[in-house]
């Protein structure tokens, strides 16, 4: 099966090419499950080294139909699968392997742009994005490279910027002890830290590095180790600005938490909201968006890329998986 690249006006130019990459078989030729699934096999180079390049390939009009398919082409593309654990989204099972939900919030509620996991000191690599289901309005998952953003960073936040990249991170949440779905950050400590009692999840909180204070009500403060917020990818010398920062400061809010408590400096000083929100506003005007149809599968290299969700309207249905390298 061959491909060609196509392109949209919701792509952005990043260091001189399209963000992101859009692939689509050449002259929308039919094809059969098998052939995709052995284009994905003979490609599982090509993929990590677009991914390095661009940061985030679309593939459109491939004949995925099904989340089995979009499972069945990450495995025989080679990445490998990983244990969602320590995300703050509430999402379901899909598939008995690795394809989840993505964030179940309410669709009037925005996610901010965050790097998958970032508050956790192993983040995934990838994630991957399938869209069973597009929706009637909205609801685009909004993509933004790091390093422009963390150049941004630099011209906006100042002795700020340099303060982070020199201390880091940490972030705070309280955690319900079920799933509560009306929340975006409602993921329980059973499901963040795939526990059913409370001593299995201090095993792996303290795995992480992570500290806790359980509460008369059942859930748990949590607060992470000092964790990088600036970092640099060891394959292409790109500094990115990978962290939680903005997502935590602007929507990590719920009838449990308070935004303006969940992140602070890695020496436990305050973070400078004002320049939060002004970077708020950054990647909302740097971002690439590109409206979803039935059948796409977004491959993001996680240590490049933040991604978003728009708030929308009508039934919609984006599957997720994450792999480490």
């Amino acid at each position: 099966m061959q491909t060609i690249e196509i392109f949209h006006t919701g792509q952005k130019q990043v260091n001189g090419r399209v963000f992101p990459q859009i692939l689509t078989p050449e002259g929308n030729t039919p094809h059969s499950r098998e052939e995709l699934f052995e284009w994905g096999k003979n490609n599982q180079k090509f993929f990590r080294e677009e991914l390095m390049k661009y940061g985030a390939i679309l593939l459109r009009g491939f004949s995925f139909s099904c989340p089995e398919d979009f499972e069945q082409f990450l495995d025989v593309s080679g990445f490998p699968r990983m244990p969602y654990v320590g995300g703050a989204a509430p999402r379901s099972q899909v598939t008995r392997g690795r394809v989840l939900t993505s964030n179940e919030s309410p669709p009037s509620e925005p996610i901010p742009f965050h790097h998958e996991m970032a508050q956790v000191p192993n983040p995934p690599a990838y994630i991957f994005f399938y869209c069973d289901l597009p929706c009637d309005i909205g609801g685009e998952t909004a993509i933004a490279h790091s390093n422009h953003i963390y150049q941004k960073f630099q011209d906006v936040g100042g002795e700020f910027a340099k303060k982070v990249e020199d201390v880091g991170v940490r972030y705070v949440r309280i955690m319900p002890e079920e799933d509560d779905p009306t929340s975006a950050i409602g993921r329980s400590w059973k499901s963040t830290f795939i526990a059913q009692t409370k001593e299995e999840a201090e095993s792996k909180m303290q795995d992480l590095g992570t500290t806790w204070k359980w509460l008369e009500d059942g859930n748990v403060r949590t607060e992470t180790a000092t964790i990088p917020a600036i970092r640099t990818d060891d394959r292409t010398g790109m500094k990115t600005f990978f962290n939680s920062m903005v997502a935590a400061y602007t929507g990590w809010v719920d009838s449990r938490n308070d935004p303006k408590k969940s992140v602070c400096c890695g020496d436990g000083s305050e973070v400078n909201g004002e320049v939060l929100t002004k970077m708020a506003k950054v990647l909302e005007e740097e971002a690439a968006v590109i409206p979803w149809q039935k059948g796409d599968v977004l491959l993001i290299d996680n240590k490049l890329v933040l991604h978003s969700r728009r708030p929308f309207a009508g039934p919609r249905k984006i599957l997720a998986s994450i792999a480490p390298y």
